[in-house]
């Protein structure tokens, strides 16, 4: 996190750890609420994630948001539209023509990638392709950290990355890329372990 301008360390120390303690607040679900200030803002947050977080009581007005120095807002509004633009575990059985008590069994076994809101499942749109599961994807939520933050995750397997490129290609690959050409998993897998040490 960058030092906010017009803190002290004391202070910045402070908002980091409550930051990382809102982010854990998000990951259990339970979105905190965030007053806003009248001063003049960057309009950087989409409609989707404006709306989204007015959706669940995160500003009571319609004062613009400020994103620019408040990260939290930010990923409160990412978090919240990531669960909007889920799928439920009913969609998941729909697209994959199984039972969801089949899409309920692969969340438990960490096949497919799910948070979990209100009681019900969410299950984020880059795991699947057309009607299928990506392949090598239950091998790779496997080697992943299983306490890692759901938009991390996300941007993991979207983002390209450095080591995920051959040189016929023009540029880098994400995992979720690498793994959608049919080349072997290994490589994302050896990726996702290595997180553990991050």
């Amino acid at each position: 996190m960058t030092r906010l301008p017009d803190t002290t360390t004391a202070e910045t120390d402070a908002l980091v750890k409550w930051y990382a303690a809102a982010r854990m607040a998000l990951a259990r679900n339970r979105p905190m609420t965030i007053a806003t200030s009248g001063q003049a803002v960057q309009h950087d947050l989409s409609a989707a994630e404006t709306a989204a977080l007015r959706a669940v009581g995160a500003f009571k007005d319609d004062t613009p948001i400020r994103t620019d120095q408040d990260p939290l807002i930010k990923s409160q509004a990412q978090y919240m539209a990531l669960l909007e633009e889920s799928l439920s575990a009913t969609e998941a059985a729909k697209l994959l023509k199984v039972d969801v008590s089949r899409i309920r069994q692969r969340l438990r076994e960490r096949s497919l990638f799910g948070l979990e809101q209100e009681g019900a499942w969410r299950l984020p749109r880059f795991q699947f392709e057309r009607r299928r599961v990506i392949p090598g994807l239950a091998q790779v939520l496997e080697a992943l950290p299983d306490d890692l933050f759901p938009l991390d995750v996300v941007d993991w397997f979207v983002l390209p990355d450095a080591d995920l490129q051959l040189e016929s290609d023009a540029a880098p690959l994400s995992p979720r890329e690498w793994l959608l050409s049919g080349r072997p998993a290994e490589p994302v897998i050896v990726l996702a372990r290595d997180l553990t040490r991050s």
